[in-house]
């Protein structure tokens, strides 16, 4: 008995402090207001992730304080990633859905960078799915195969030269000698879809679940064909055959550019939060964020709404981010003359 006591006890003291810093961020949550920010405007794929997940993530909140979705574009979510890191409140009240470039666009870009952050300095809250990027192609472009585009012109949208729709296709065009057009300024994906309608453009880099999610009559219809996955490996959320974009490479050196500038693939949903956030409410959102992707009601929510949940935890994006930003400067250096020509 004195034994199950003296364990009792021990048990009571380590968690004292715990209980006592779980009560310190109810306190601060109960009756607050957090804002998740998202980079793009309504109707695309990030909206619709983001509006469902915080839906559920404000009751895993010690608190439960309200959440709700505000929509910032511009720029890619470039505009949302400088103003978390410069403007919004470091309390625990403020975090985004950005693009996932957005989180390596200083190590791609070097001094060109229009980021008021690097990646590593941020709150890593989760990511939602892992979803291999995607080039996709209209059926009326007559464009069958990734090898069409040696002597085949695409012309691609994008939004500005800081996302992926951007990036991605330049390290194509510059790796592979592929014949691709990108046309920048489209506000998103909504802007894009109609484009692509209308006959505006023929192509898009897209990532697999944002295209599942706007337009899935698209690939049920055969309205598009997908050409290539740019990934560092195959995403099974792709259709069975779809080739990787770096097998096409010539050499070992094209492949490892392509798979540095293709590692964004591997966060396609990511959330985080302002720098220098106190670490027990980091926790909390952290927490939530992950409870919310265990939820089975989230899930069932997800499965109804066709949209794959694959998630990788903070913790996980933090040590990502930290190993590409210490890639080998040679490495560095070829990635960015890569993207830095624009053809």
């Amino acid at each position: 008995m004195r034994r199950r006591t003296f364990l009792s006890g021990a048990i009571a003291t380590a968690v004292s402090p715990l209980s006592a810093r779980a009560d310190q961020v109810a306190d601060f949550y109960r009756g607050k207001t957090i804002t998740c920010y998202i980079g793009y405007a309504s109707g695309g794929g990030y909206d619709v992730y983001a509006r469902t997940i915080i839906r559920f993530m404000q009751k895993h909140l010690p608190g439960n304080p309200n959440i709700i979705a505000v929509n910032m574009p511009g720029a890619s979510s470039m505009t949302l990633g400088n103003h978390l890191a410069r403007v919004a409140p470091r309390d625990g009240t403020a975090f985004g859905a950005v693009n996932s470039m957005l989180l390596f666009d200083p190590l791609f870009n070097g001094p060109k960078s229009k980021a008021q952050f690097t990646g590593a300095d941020m709150t890593m809250i989760g990511n939602a799915v892992v979803s291999a990027a995607v080039l996709i192609a209209l059926k009326s472009s007559g464009v069958t195969s990734l090898e069409d585009l040696r002597t085949k012109e695409l012309v691609t949208a994008a939004s500005t030269p800081s996302g992926d729709t951007y990036m991605l296709p330049l390290a194509l065009k510059n790796v592979l000698g592929l014949k691709l057009k990108i046309i920048t300024g489209y506000p998103g994906t909504r802007e894009v879809a109609l484009a692509l309608e209308n006959g505006e453009v023929q192509g898009r880099v897209w990532d697999m679940e944002g295209l599942k999610a706007s337009r899935p009559q698209w690939l049920r219809d055969g309205t598009v064909r997908i050409l290539a996955q740019l990934a560092p490996k195959a995403d099974r959320a792709a259709p069975p055959g779809v080739p990787l974009a770096r097998d096409f490479a010539a050499n070992e050196d094209d492949k490892k550019v392509l798979d540095v500038i293709c590692l964004s693939t591997l966060l396609a949903r990511p959330y985080i939060a302002p720098p220098g956030l106190p670490p027990e409410r980091a926790q909390a959102l952290r927490d939530a964020f992950w409870a919310t992707m265990r939820d089975p009601e989230f899930l069932a929510e997800m499965e109804r709404l066709q949209l794959a949940v694959d998630p990788v935890s903070g913790p996980d994006m933090e040590k990502l981010l930290k190993e590409a930003y210490a890639l080998p400067e040679p490495l560095v250096q070829r990635v960015r003359k890569v993207l830095a020509n624009e053809g």
